[in-house]
């Protein structure tokens, strides 16, 4: 073997060796930004609990079963309350999707981070008699809708 072939078999190895680098470090690089993306996003979740938390909080009318349970006779109405109510639904069914999605919609990993099972059984007259009849079937896909009619007895 003469010294240029030699030359080319070294220049390939190191060549090999540099991409064979570059790919472990792109990825550790994409698992490393894939984990702070799933960190913030957990974070931004604790965040919006805390607003639906707070206006529960406002509002407590909106977690008492005296005033949920009377939603199939107020629902088409003008009470303010009951307005207020099937937005705070609405809420809080968009951030149980976001929660199901961030989670994969592994049950018990969403019951340990909320209380899941508590608030859909006690909003369910709202879920199961939405204002627009559609507005659930139209508003989620499949799975979630799946999910939460699962936790309604």
């Amino acid at each position: 073997m003469n010294d240029m072939e030699k030359i080319v078999i070294i220049i390939s190895a190191i060549s090999a060796v540099a991409a064979a680098t570059s790919a472990v470090f792109s990825w550790i690089s994409s698992k490393t930004t894939l984990k702070l993306f799933r960190k913030e996003k957990l974070e931004k979740l604790k965040d919006e609990l805390g607003k639906i938390l707070e206006i529960s909080i406002e509002y407590p009318y909106l977690e008492a079963k005296s005033f949920t349970s009377k939603w199939e006779q107020y629902r088409n109405s003008d009470d303010e309350r009951y307005l207020r109510y099937d937005m705070f639904c609405n809420v809080l069914f968009n951030y149980l999707h976001r929660v199901c999605e961030h989670f994969k919609y592994d049950k018990q990993k969403i019951e340990d981070f909320v209380d899941v099972k508590t608030w859909i059984r006690l909003h369910r007259l709202n879920w199961l008699n939405p204002v627009d009849e559609n507005e659930n079937i139209d508003g989620y896909d499949k799975k979630f809708r799946d999910f939460i009619n699962s936790y309604i007895v």
